[in-house]
Order: structure tokens, then sequence, then C-alpha cells
């Protein structure tokens, strides 16, 4: 081995999400989209890792259809990272997919006290006023009159205000909590478009069907549903709009790749939600109040971007919020992006 290989093979160990990479695959061939869950770790991120185990010659691929299946390249190279310490792992998924379900549990349960009532906001503002939270990040004084009762004071900026959205539409709201901005949405597409909420949360999605009733709309529909596995038919939806909640899932790459799933062609995607300036230290990302605080589950920005693209978007940045952080999130190092997602026609 030459020199600049053996430095870009030693560099290659010398992280630990690619050594569980290596691991795993000591032990079985896997599908490029089996690491999210392997690693813990956002599909751009380990595209990256993969990319840099493949160039020191660690790693081969091959494509099975739609599918891409990584394998170690020989049996020289499963000795020499045998030799080198590298432990086969025999149960790859398991503990970090009960760890995104934990997370998952976490936020249902935070979320749910907060459609019933039990606890306010997040937890990252709470000296603010639910109303001065939403005229803060774009909301007008109309919409928290008009709605209020929809209004819980969440969120990191105003998606129906950037968002295109025009009579006929249909309209599809990504973690729709009590209404609020499926129902400004229901304005603008009038009597006949229609509006779907999606949230995973029971209580919130109750409660958003009793405000539907409240505020007389019958173009508005909520369903109970997971925005990585959404219930809604392919091709059907005009434009997506989603408020803070993406940072919340655990796998945002299947969050963009179902949403460009049921948007028809040349449908929008606008999105307000929050990203990381810097990294977080592993103890704040398991914070469960930083969690449900937009925070702890919060992808780079360089990351975010990358996984609306790799799932076929292209991507308009609109606004960058960056004294968010100071004014609403104690300083972490976050600011809120604003953006648009064009499904290019196929």
């Amino acid at each position: 081995m030459m020199l600049h290989e053996k430095a870009k093979f030693f560099k290659a160990l010398g992280d630990q999400t690619r050594l569980a990479i290596i691991g795993c695959l000591l032990k079985n061939d896997h599908c490029a989209c089996d690491f999210a869950t392997i690693t813990g770790k956002d599909q751009t991120t380990v595209s990256r890792h993969l990319k840099i185990l493949f160039e020191a010659g660690i790693l081969k691929y091959e494509k099975e259809g739609r599918y891409v299946i990584y394998s170690i390249i020989d049996d020289n190279m499963k000795d020499k990272l045998e030799n080198c310490g590298v432990e086969k792992l025999d149960s790859c998924c398991s503990d970090n997919a009960a760890d995104a379900d934990a997370k998952k549990k976490v936020v249902k349960e935070k979320y749910g006290k907060i459609a019933l009532d039990v606890v306010q906001g997040c937890g990252c503002c709470e000296d603010l006023t639910k109303e001065e939270i939403s005229t803060s990040i774009g909301y007008s004084f109309e919409d928290t009159q008009s709605f209020s009762a929809a209004n819980l004071g969440l969120g990191c900026g105003n998606p129906t205000a950037i968002g295109d959205i025009k009579e006929g539409d249909i309209v599809l709201d990504l973690g729709s909590g009590g209404g609020f901005d499926s129902f400004i949405a229901a304005r603008k597409v009038g009597k006949t478009g229609k509006v779907i909420g999606v949230d995973m949360t029971e209580d919130m999605v109750a409660r958003a069907r009793k405000n539907a009733e409240k505020y007389e709309f019958n173009n508005v529909e909520f369903r109970q549903g997971d925005i990585e596995s959404l219930p809604v038919e392919a091709g059907s939806v005009d434009v997506i709009i989603s408020n803070c909640v993406i940072n919340l899932a655990s796998d945002k790459s299947k969050v963009f790749r179902e949403a460009y799933r049921v948007l028809k062609n040349d449908g929008m995607m606008y999105v307000s939600d929050m990203v990381l300036l810097n990294d977080l230290t592993a103890e704040q990302r398991n914070d469960e109040d930083l969690i449900c605080a937009c925070i702890g589950g919060a992808l780079l920005k360089d990351d975010y971007l990358g996984a609306i693209k790799d799932a076929g978007f292209n991507v308009r940045i609109i606004d960058e919020d960056k004294d968010i952080g100071e004014n609403q999130y104690s300083g972490y190092p976050v600011m809120s992006l604003k953006l648009k997602a064009f499904k290019a026609e196929v």
C-alpha cells in the first residue's frame, strides 16, 4: 500500500460513524438507505461517510434496481480491518432505531400536553405570549386574532406568507398542530381548494378538528400520521407547507422523500425550520428539552439543504433569521431557515 493510500485508510478509520458502518458490513452487506438508522445520522451525513470509505478503498457498492448495496471490497480488506481492531457488529439497527423511537415518544408526549393546555409552548421562549411569538416570526395581527384558539405560540416563521398558495390548490400542512397554518391556507385556497393537515399526536389532531368546527371550515381535513410516512396519495398535492416541525423528525431524508412523492409535478414546498450554525454536543442532542424545543434534533444548515436536494428538489433560500437564536433560543447556535423547494417535472 502506497503512503498516501495508507493515510486515506487510517484517516477513514478515525471516525466512530465510519467504524460503525464498517463493523456492520463486516457482518452483512447493507443498502445505503440502512445506514441512517444504523448510525443515527441523517442520510446526507451518511453519504459523505460512505464516500470517504469508498475513496479509501475499503468499500465497494453495486446497484440493484433503485437500491445501492454496500460491502467490504474483498476478504483481504476484511482481514486487514479485523487486524486493526475493528469489531463486527451483530445488531446494527436495534439500538439506534430504539433511540429514534424514544425521541419520537418524547416529542409526542410533550406536544400532546401542549394540545391539552397542560403546558404552554415548547419551552424556548417562555417570557413571550403566544401572540408576541407569532407576530415576531411573521404572522399578522389579523392572523393571530382570527384563529386564536389554533395559535399555540409555536413555530419559527410563517410558511403561508412566503408560499404561493392559489385558489383551488390542494395544500398539505406537515405537522399541523392546532391547525393555525392550515386555516390561514384554507382562506387562500377557497371553497374549490382543500387543506390536509398531518400530525402524529392524537390530542393535537383532535384539537385541530375541534378548531375546524369552531371556525366553520369545510375545506380542511386533519389526519393523524407520521410525516416520515405520509397518509397521503402520491402526486395529489399542489403545495406543501411546514413550520418548525421537520427538525423534530428522526429521519429528515424520509420526510423530504415523502414530500416529493405526494407533490404533483411542478409542485412547491415552503418550509420554515430550525437549522444549526454549529454542531451540538452528544449530551445536547440527547437532551429531551432541547429536542422538544426544536434544537436537539436540528441539522446543520448544509446537511439540511443536502437532504432536500437528495430527495430530488431544487431549492431556493428565501430568508435566514440568525437573530432568533439570541432572541428566542437562549443563545444556542441556531437559525430559522425559510425556503422554497421545487419538484422538477419528470
